[in-house]
């Protein structure tokens, strides 16, 4: 069953300030109903909706210039329909008199409605952070649409192309795809603003006054008037609703002025605009078409050059002067005012608003016109990023975090902010500073992602404390009813600061530390050393743990790193977890040869019995890099375990021996795993160890190789795939060929002699590549061998046989990648064309241009600015929790080699410091 329906005046959760202007544009709906104009175009255009209505498609727009009526004619057909009560109504007003023109302000007065009616992924209270977002949502609500049986939805937006700083595009977006039960009705000027919308939308044009309407309008409000004086009316206004009101109301104030001047106007706005205004408040009117939204009078005397005295003239049909602040009626007025000004006054105007904001900023009183507005001003005066920095900046945010919408307004101006520096990054012919650029796109990305939750969590507090204390109020108004008067009453939940300061999503140490490690490998010692020192700093913070600490460790050198890597091990040790014994043991060759020892023992004895097997190994294998002598001490207390778990240490230890111990090791080794073998099979433990041991097995130990390869079971295609690359270093050759022959499945012989290949001699590289290609051609797992082995084959074949066969089989970017690493002479060219085709990819699947990181030295300077923006926009609106650390350390560290290439080291350096910077002034 359907709730009932909504009237659309009624307001919804929302922008406080916006939604009193909404309930503005409400009383004016209901004002001009009260004396319409134009009864019979009007009646016209209204059965053309309701015929739409009834039978027609997803999208209606209802067309005519300014001042033809069409808000209130939309307005008040809304409200008709809300009445009816067969559809549910969403009505936005996008209006500068309104102040509703701003895309983060309309798209928040429309989620707040159309989320009475459709599936939200978000709490009551909450709501999307960021315009982006906030389209997505949009579109993604719009087009799941209505349940069965629901009513339908109509979404009116009034004003579609009068939006101050956004796109038509952008608007576009959300209302391309609309599902069942929605329906779009659309007003604008001209059909041209419907862009891509125009496929599959009906069109309403909305015809001016008839002139016999005119005279009858002006008949019912001022039948004193002369039948000259109604045609001069008619004639001067063109039938335009705007401008009849604007007359009457002229006529109604001072007939005696208005008559005679009435014939030598000029019809059309322009005119009436003179003849309502006179002389004496011309020099107030570019002001007031300069702002952007109603705005105090103090205020806008203060930004202006008028003398005072002008103001207390403004009334009448032009200037509407209510509680939100002083506001030209109509955005037609704005349009005819603008047209008398010359490039350099208008220019002139919009500075002047520009430098308020900047002044106010500067002082600390930013009025609520200036949080709302300064960055649309500074967009029409075509403002530098050094300018627009600002609106990304720690004071900036404070101004937005007292205003009910802050989140919402605050990224909308980051996001502005990060189009820029993403403009000036890609085009390298707009000039400017690309350090700068790089730096403010970064900083906009780590700001929009923590600002995101942190403001977010804080009107979600808001939102639940106002249902605590209406809760309450309820509970009281229940008491004094007496029993049985209160209904059943929920608790909500009370949320806290401790709740509060847990869930904000302010940079992990742990990650910020990861990025900067990845950043500092891009930069020379000097600049290096300052990064690694902002990374241990992170590190060392009392919260971080233990592994950020040895990553950092591992980065410095001399003393520094040796005291990192002790208080590193030591977090490591309060946490016996695998993950913190490997760490440990991994650390321990950082330090001198009796801690290494002492730590790695430590290690490997606080294994559990259940995780021997799995774990030994690994940490041999970390142990395999200490220092010889260390390795030899290890080896030797693992004298004390059983055989079964000897060999798991000895054979990855093996590789740590100095060269000339290290077959005579692998030896000893190799025994020791084959003595385990049951029967004519080896345990899988065995055979790993035999795998591990193969590259350092001596010449004599070739025999015990091959039958460990009989022994293998079902684990024999990774042993013959080891034992096989020995045999063919070791000489033997035709050895190594007749195991493979004789593997049993026709996959495990291609697999294997695609490991293989590498390892074979020259002379008999080109037959076995003939092979193998041919195999590849004809198997269903071809791109995942080749991605696996083109690096070597690379290596041993050069890139021209290998980049043939990836043609033929369609080889997938990061195989591409790992050619052009394996061939730098070859990387250029693999480079660009990579390049190339990737950014033909439509955006949304941008995750894959990660791949192409590895090779951006070898890009041109156009594409890796390019790519670069593409994978920081992909980092921006990832499907993940908007935290900081999920990408600092995943993503935006990989980066480094972009940032290299188009910003050289001081780029590197400039988004290590961003992301410091905004760690630290983050709430």
């Amino acid at each position: 069953m359907s709730p009932p329906p909504r009237a659309p005046d009624a307001p919804a959760a929302g922008p406080a300030a916006a939604e009193r202007g909404v309930l503005v544009f409400w009383r004016e709906v209901e004002r001009c109903r009260s004396a319409p104009f134009g009864g019979k175009a009007r009646a016209g255009a209204v059965a053309r909706l309701d015929r739409w209505l009834e039978h027609g498609g997803a999208r209606v727009a209802l067309l005519g210039p300014s001042g033809r009526g069409k808000s209130t004619l939309l307005g008040a057909w809304a409200l008709e329909l809300a009445r009816a009560g067969r559809h549910e109504i969403a009505f936005v007003p996008v209006s500068r008199r309104f102040g509703t023109a701003l895309e983060s302000t309309a798209l928040n007065l429309l989620y707040a409605r159309v989320a009475l009616f459709l599936r939200s992924r978000w709490r009551p209270g909450e709501r999307p952070h960021g315009v982006e977002e906030m389209r997505r949502l949009l579109a993604s609500m719009l087009e799941e649409g209505r349940p069965p049986g629901s009513r339908q939805l109509v979404v009116i937006l009034d004003g579609f192309d009068e939006g101050v700083s956004w796109t038509l595009d952008a608007a576009q977006r959300f209302l391309r795809d609309l599902g069942p039960g929605v329906r779009a009705v659309l007003s604008a000027r001209s059909i041209e603003a419907l862009g891509g919308l125009r496929e599959g939308t009906e069109v309403v044009a909305l015809p001016p006054i008839a002139v016999d309407e005119v005279a009858e309008a002006i008949g019912r409000r001022l039948g004193h008037l002369p039948a000259s004086e109604k045609d001069e009316v008619a004639r001067v206004s063109g039938g335009e609703p705007l401008l009849v009101e604007a007359l009457v109301e002229s006529f109604a104030q001072d007939p005696a002025a208005v008559a005679p001047a009435l014939a030598s106007v000029s019809a059309g706005a322009p005119g009436v605009l003179d003849l309502c205004a006179g002389g004496t408040i011309r020099p107030a009117l570019p002001w007031l078409a300069g702002a952007l939204a109603p705005i105090e009078e103090e205020e806008l005397f203060a930004i202006s050059t008028v003398n005072g005295g002008a103001w207390n003239e403004l009334s009448g049909p032009l200037v509407a002067a209510g509680e939100p602040g002083l506001a030209l009626r109509h955005p037609a007025w704005a349009e005819a005012i603008e047209g008398r000004l010359a490039p350099h006054e208008r220019a002139a105007v919009d500075r002047r608003f520009a430098d308020h904001g900047k002044r106010a900023f500067a002082s600390g009183t930013v009025s609520d016109y200036v949080c709302r507005n300064w960055r649309a001003h500074l967009e029409r005066v075509g403002a530098s990023l050094a300018e627009r920095i600002e609106l990304a900046s720690r004071a900036w945010l404070d101004v937005w975090r007292t205003r009910p919408d802050g989140s919402s307004g605050f990224i909308a101006d980051v996001d502005a902010t990060a189009a820029c520096a993403a403009s000036l990054l890609v085009d390298a012919a707009a000039g400017g500073d690309v350090l700068a650029a790089l730096a403010a796109r970064v900083r906009c990305l780590l700001v929009t992602s923590s600002v995101r939750r942190i403001l977010g969590f804080e009107e979600t507090r808001r939102a639940l404390a106002a249902l605590a204390a209406q809760d309450d109020e309820e509970e009281e108004e229940g008491a004094e009813g007496g029993e049985g008067s209160a209904g059943p009453h929920i608790e909500m939940p009370r949320v806290g600061e401790d709740i509060l300061d847990a869930g904000r999503p302010i940079a992990d140490a742990a990650e910020r530390a990861g990025a900067l490690i990845r950043l500092a490998h891009e930069l020379p010692d000097a600049e290096r050393a300052v990064v690694l020192g902002w990374a241990l700093e992170a590190a060392s913070e009392e919260h971080a743990d233990g592994g950020a600490l040895a990553a950092v460790a591992w980065a410095l050198d001399g003393q520094a790193r040796v005291t990192a890597a002790r208080e590193a091990a030591a977090r490591l040790a309060r946490e016996r977890t695998r993950e913190s014994r490997l760490a440990r043991v991994s650390l321990a060759a950082l330090l001198p040869e009796d801690e290494a020892r002492d730590l790695g023992r430590e290690a490997f004895a606080e294994v559990p019995a259940d995780a021997r097997s799995d774990e030994l190994p690994r940490l041999s294998e970390a142990a395999a890099r200490w220092s010889p002598a260390a390795v030899r001490g290890l080896w030797a207390w693992s004298e004390a375990l059983p055989p079964s778990e000897r060999h798991l240490v000895l054979a990855r230890l093996a590789s740590g021996l100095p060269a000339e111990e290290r077959e005579a090791g692998a030896s000893e080794a190799l025994g020791l795993a084959l003595s385990l073998l049951s029967g004519d099979a080896l345990p899988p433990d065995a055979c790993w160890s035999v795998c591990a041991l193969a590259p350092h097995a001596p010449a004599g130990a070739a025999s015990a190789l091959v039958q460990a390869c009989a022994a293998a079971a079902s684990f024999r295609r990774p042993v013959v795939t080891a034992v096989a690359a020995r045999l063919c270093d070791l000489g033997r050759v035709e050895d190594a060929l007749a195991l493979v022959d004789a593997l049993p499945q026709p996959s495990d012989r291609i697999e294997v002699r695609s490991a293989l290949l590498a390892h074979l001699p020259a002379a008999v590289r080109g037959a076995a590549w003939a092979q193998l290609s041919g195999d590849l051609r004809a198997s269903d797992g071809a791109r995942l061998l080749f991605a696996r082995n083109a690096a070597a084959w690379t290596r041993a074949l050069g890139a021209d046989a290998v980049l043939d066969l990836s043609r033929e089989i369609g080889a997938r970017w990061p195989a591409l990648v790992a050619i052009a690493v394996a061939s730098p002479d070859d990387a250029p060219a693999i480079a660009r064309d990579l390049v190339e085709r990737a950014l033909e990819q439509p955006s949304d699947e941008d995750e894959a241009l990660f791949a192409l990181v590895p090779l951006a030295a070898s890009m041109t300077e156009p594409h890796a600015r390019r790519l670069c923006q593409r994978l920081l926009n992909e980092l921006g609106w990832k499907p993940r929790p908007d935290l900081l650390d999920d990408w600092t350390k995943d993503d935006l560290g990989h980066l480094a080699p972009l940032f290299a290439r188009i910003a050289g080291p001081q780029g590197v350096a400039a988004v290590a410091r961003e992301i410091v910077d905004v760690a630290r002034w983050l709430p």
